[in-house]
């Protein structure tokens, strides 16, 4: 070998080594036959470690097999390869690299090696990140500036628009009494309270000095929206520490629905800050819908549940009982505890206005502790004097049953008031059913206790007709909407001849609601109902009234 060859080999070998990006060279079949220092020190891997063996023990995990494919069919027909690659450092921390891959060949064409060399591009990423995180956030809250709420919107308004979906856009207006806002310390506090009462899934931004921006998807309609308006004027009226100082905020809201208050950010903005501004001239802690009619819908919807809330705490709402009949009409089976609002200031509140609204806000769970207590005891006091009818019925909701709890206080209440289960049936709406596999322990459990179970308004959902063979129920209840249109013919009297023949099958009672004539009473007696409920046979009356009315009535 001439010197002037040893001397360009020695060059290459200085470079190779003394290369500030890492370098291999593998074999055709690709295990490494060198690496250079760079490569030690980028990958932590000596060449020891590594020579003799493929870059496979480099992968990280993140790639999958097709990348890899990808990668060796470029190399085999165009002869090199180039990309962003997540590699393993041996100390188990995972990198991104630029890889690029060249294949070295003979005079033939033949594939002699491969050489690969790579740069650690975490810097680089990491500054991206850092300018995407300027872009994209505010500085002092990290929340998400107009530009990536308007991107979360855009993305929001394509499901909906697939889905056919409704979203809310709240503009949040903070001020604080005694301070200033604009204290970035304030205004971080203010944002991580906002945060704390959204949903991951909700988009929290900050618009201005002092304006923040929330998107709530998978509203329906104003009743969702409003929900959350209330949550955060609530979270706000507790005072925030900031600067060494308790601070007092005033807080206004309005409210704007996709689609119906407009199709792009700009209108849905246009229209919540229009809102906002209402809001504001009413006072603090106060929201407003962009249109008139939702306004005076949430409107309500607060009233009733403050007043609602009042209620509970003062005792003031009341229970009627309605009886149950056998088919003859002249022995008592049962009745239904039903609960009663009056309120000073409203007058008397059906439960089809004041039971959804306990059901969104949460007062579902305090009313039907309340109702059950109450009427354990009433049944307890009619049982000493020996005029209780066998079975005490009440209405259980969806969202009691999806309390993790709700069977353990049940229990509990039992045993504190010495209640007998076996005199007891819980009612449930058929739309109870759509998720039987969520609901199914808590059935399953309340039968354990001994509470006799009876689907209400059967024929108003679309359960499947298999769960009744599964689950422990005693009884279907055919809807009074079916009973109060029974004789006109059509569809509906077949309905109601389905569902008898249905329970008569498996073995379940029926008993139908709304009876309120004779000849109504007659079709379903020959139609095999085993019991009725409704004006003809008595109305729902206070405990008082039920005790004197039918107190001698046979048991």
């Amino acid at each position: 070998m001439t010197t002037a060859i040893q001397d360009d080999l020695q060059r290459a070998h200085t470079i190779f080594q003394n290369a500030a990006t890492g370098m291999t060279i593998t074999d055709p079949q690709g295990k490494v036959l060198c690496v250079n220092r760079a490569f030690t020190e980028l990958t932590g891997y000596s060449a020891a470690d590594i020579v003799g063996k493929t870059p496979a023990v480099l992968r990280s995990g993140r790639h999958s097999s097709e990348f890899y494919a990808r990668m060796w069919l470029a190399l085999r027909d165009e002869g090199r390869w180039q990309g962003e690659i997540w590699n393993r450092h041996k100390n188990g921390t995972v990198y991104p690299e630029w890889l690029s891959i060249s294949a070295v060949h003979d005079d033939d064409g033949n594939v002699l090696h491969y050489v690969g060399v790579f740069t650690d591009i975490s810097h680089i990423m990491a500054v991206q990140s850092q300018l995407r995180d300027l872009a994209y956030r505010d500085p002092v809250t990290r929340l998400p500036n107009r530009l990536l709420f308007r991107d979360r919107f855009e993305q929001a308004a394509r499901r909906c628009l697939r889905d056919a979906g409704q979203f809310a856009v709240l503009m949040i207006e903070v001020s604080a009494q005694g301070a200033t806002i604009g204290h970035d310390e304030l205004i971080a506090a203010v944002a991580e309270r906002l945060g704390a009462n959204l949903r991951e899934t909700d988009t929290l931004a900050r618009a201005g000095e002092c304006e923040f921006l929330a998107l709530i998807e998978g509203v329906d309609g104003p009743r969702a929206a409003s929900t959350t308006a209330d949550q955060l004027l609530k979270a706000l009226e507790l005072p925030l520490q900031a600067g060494g100082s308790e601070i007092y905020l005033s807080a206004s809201i309005g409210i704007s629905l996709y689609p119906m208050d407009g199709l792009t950010m700009d209108d849905l903005l246009t229209a919540a800050d229009a809102a906002m501004l209402q809001a504001r001239a009413r006072g603090r802690y106060t929201y407003r819908f962009y249109s008139a009619e939702m306004t005076a819908f949430a409107n309500e919807r607060a009233t009733l549940e403050r007043h609602l809330r009042q209620a509970l705490a003062d005792d003031a709402l009341s229970l009627h009982f309605q009886p149950q009949f056998d088919a003859a009409g002249a022995r008592i089976t049962g009745m239904e505890a039903l609960v009663r609002w009056t309120d000073p200031q409203l007058g008397t509140i059906p439960p089809e206005r004041f039971v959804p609204i306990a059901e969104d806000c949460g007062l579902i769970h305090p009313l039907g502790e309340w109702v059950m207590r109450r009427a354990f005891k009433q049944y307890l006091a009619w049982a000493a004097e020996g005029t209780t009818p066998p079975t005490l019925s009440l209405n259980i909701s969806a969202r009691q049953l999806e309390r993790f709890d709700f069977v353990d206080s049940v229990a509990k209440l039992l045993a504190e008031t010495g209640m007998d289960a076996r005199a007891l049936e819980f009612e449930f709406r058929e739309s109870v059913l759509s998720d039987v596999a969520y609901v199914v322990p808590a059935l399953e459990a309340l039968d354990r206790l001994g509470i006799r179970l009876s689907i209400d308004g059967f024929g108003t959902g679309f359960s499947p007709l298999g769960n009744l063979r599964t689950l422990p129920i005693t009884k279907l209840n055919i809807d009074r909407s079916f009973v109060r249109r029974l004789g006109d013919g059509g569809d509906n009297d077949v309905i109601v001849r389905t569902v008898v023949g249905i329970a008569r099958t498996l073995n379940l009672r029926v008993i139908a609601e709304g009876v309120e004539t004779e000849d109504q009473a007659n079709f379903l007696r020959e139609l095999g109902c085993h019991e009725f409920q409704g004006h003809l046979y008595g109305r729902a009356v206070s405990a008082e009234d039920f005790r004197r009315c039918f107190r001698g009535q046979p048991a």
